[in-house]
Formats: C-alpha cells, structure tokens, sequence
C-alpha cells in the first residue's frame, strides 16, 4: 500500500496577555526593592558588582534590550491559565468544534506542574474534547514539549511531521509561558526581559498541492557545550532540593550570561544558521517578504536584522513591539497575532527561533490561506 502524504495549513492563531502591565519603571522600582531587602539580610554594603545588578532605569531597558513594557498574570496563575484563554478564543472565534481535535502539542518552559500532570492533558479536560466515540475510546495525540526559547518552531516542526505523516489531521499547537515565576529580582538581567503570555495555533491538513511548508523548508540546531549561558543552577532533578541560602540567592530561577549570548547567537543566527536554513530550502533572503524572530532582546535582534538586510532581505519584520517582553514560547505566534495586515495569502515568511541550549529552529513557509489572527487582553 502507497502512503498518503498531506500538507499543513495554519488555520488560526488566538494570542492572550494577561492584565497587569509591568512598565520598565515599575521593575526598577522592584529591583531597588529588592536591594534593600539584600543589603538588610547581609552584612553591610553591597560591591559595586553586586549593586550592577539591580540598577536599571526605563532608559536603560529601552536603548540595550528595546522592551516598553510586559504583562504579568495574577498569583496562583499558571501557563495552564494562559494557554486556556488563547485556545477557547481561538476554537470560539474560528468556530471549530473541540471534537475535530486529534492532537495536542503544548509547548513550554514553564509547565504548571514540575512532573506531573502535563499541560496537554490538563489542556484536554478544559477544553472538553471528547474522550469517546460511541463504547470506543477515542485517540487523542499529546505531547508536552520543550526547547527553551526554541520550543514553539520545534513545535509546529512536530505538528508538520504528524500531519504530513497522516497520524493526526487537526493540531492544537500551543505556546504559552508564565515566565515572571522564573524572575530573579537580584538579577536585572531576566528581571527587565521576561513577561507572560499564551497562544493558540490550530494546524490543519490540507491537500499537499496546499502546503505551506515542505520538509526542507525546517532547520534546526543544537549546542549543548554552550549550556551554561542560560541555566536554572538548582531546582531540576540533578538538584532538586536548593538550600534556603540558594533559593534566597535566587539560584532556583533563571540566570545567563548576556554577554556571552549576544556574541554567539547574533553573528551564528544572522550568518551561518539562516543561510543553511535558506540553502536547504533553495531559498535566498530576498526571497523572504516576512520574517519573525524570537523577541528575547529587540535590540539584539536589530543587529541579525542589520545582518541580513546586507544579505539582500528587504521584507517587513513582524514583531510584539517591545510590549510584551520576552515570552518565550508565546513570543513568535503573538507577534504575528499582532499584525494581522501583513499575513497575506501569497507571503513567503521565515520563522526564527533561538536561545538556551544553545538552540536554533527556523521554519519558512508560504501563506496559501486566509489566516485569521485574535488577539484578547485582560484577565479570564
């Protein structure tokens, strides 16, 4: 017997903020908080070292990282939250019926639980798709999945190679995280980057005349010598137990070295990465007319940016405006929630990802559909 191979279409995108807006001021005003907490614990003045690290000023966060502001979720929220929102937004505005689901692909870094239960599963129940068909038990696909700021292209690569395969039909690809529960308030590195967010991707299969995408069409890559430039030091299972003196020190919550990052990830993403991603493809930058990048740093990504116009790109960068911070999974689907006039059918895009592992996945594409993009802010 011959395989079907199918296509995939992105039928929707659904992206959710939450509603307290944190201002680049309002985290200053924490950090200096927080230092006063630490010289009162310690014993006497800080090093000027140390005081580096919770200075910071709306000035400061606007010319080195470019962000204006990111949103938090209330306490007791957890990416669950989020994803929950986007997801019935999406189902709700597409009108699609939860039944049509066969898959769920939950990317995060952020679950809401550390071991158990998934996300996926969790996802299932509230959303109501149906556990039976008749006396038969119905088979739903699940996955929770993880590439830190890498995880929601890895993902749609996934959901491409379920789909193509013929193993699921209708996917709901989520990327969502609550990474302010991941802030170390002794550290304006994170401190003055991270927000929340949740998004919804339904992705569908379609004739294969009808592909978005192509198998040569996704690249990815992997580092691990370099995983010391972002890491949670203690709370994994190689440690799960910090000390009060770590968790105090915040070595329970994200640390990286900025320096280190901007001098691997700039010269390798807006070089050697993409124009390997590109050659598979049989693709050049100026055959991109849109790209979106994972929003870590808007300024660093400026300069891939500045790279890549030199390389011939001259289409539009769709990006969350510095609004929102870094939401890591979340941060490639909001920005394109977020400019729905430019996704048009006809557009030939790049999706760029990069970040803890190191680690690269990049996915180009073709819009042949209306995409229907929502956006909803505030709380449930």
């Amino acid at each position: 017997m011959t395989s079907v191979l199918h296509g995939m279409r992105i039928e929707g995108i659904s992206a959710y903020a939450p509603e307290h807006v944190w201002s680049n001021a309002r985290v200053a005003a924490r950090l200096r908080l927080e230092r006063m907490r630490t010289r009162r614990g310690g014993n006497g003045a800080l090093s000027a070292e140390e005081a580096k690290l919770f200075e910071t000023s709306d000035r400061w966060v606007r010319r080195f990282i470019g962000f204006t502001e990111r949103r938090f979720t209330s306490e007791g929220e957890g990416t669950i939250d989020l994803a929950t929102h986007a997801a019935r937004e999406l189902l709700q505005r597409l009108g699609a019926a939860p039944d049509g689901i066969d898959a769920i692909m939950f990317g995060s870094v952020t679950p809401s639980y550390l071991y158990s239960p998934p996300d996926a599963a969790m996802l299932q129940d509230r959303l109501g798709i149906p556990l039976w068909q008749g006396a038969a038990p119905r088979e739903i696909k699940g996955a929770d999945l993880s590439l830190a700021c890498s995880t929601w292209v890895a993902s749609l690569m996934l959901c491409y190679s379920l789909i193509r395969s013929g193993m699921a039909k209708r996917i709901l690809l989520i990327g969502a995280d609550r990474m302010s529960a991941t802030i170390n308030w002794r550290d304006r590195g994170f401190a003055t980057v991270l927000g929340d967010a949740g998004t919804a991707t339904l992705c569908s299969a379609v004739p294969e005349g009808e592909d978005w995408f192509r198998p040569e069409q996704f690249w990815s890559w992997l580092d691990g010598s370099q995983a010391s430039m972002i890491l949670t030091p203690s709370g994994g299972s190689r440690h799960p137990d910090p000390t009060p003196t770590e968790v105090e020190a915040g070595r329970n919550r994200l640390a990286m070295d900025g320096a280190m990052v901007r001098s691997k990830l700039v010269p390798f993403v807006g070089g050697p990465a993409a124009d390997a991603a590109l050659a598979k493809a049989g693709w050049s930058f100026g055959d991109l007319d849109l790209v979106s990048m994972h929003e870590a740093n808007r300024t660093l990504n400026a300069s891939i940016i500045e790279l890549w116009r030199k390389k011939g790109f001259h289409g539009r960068v769709l990006d969350a405006d510095g609004r929102f911070g870094n939401t890591t999974s979340a941060t490639i689907p909001l920005a394109l929630a977020l400019n729905p006039d430019h996704l048009l059918v006809g557009n030939r895009f790049g999706l760029f990802a990069f970040g803890g592992g190191l680690s690269a996945s990049f996915a180009l594409g073709t819009i042949r559909h209306s995409l229907p993009t929502f956006v909803r802010m505030g709380a449930g």
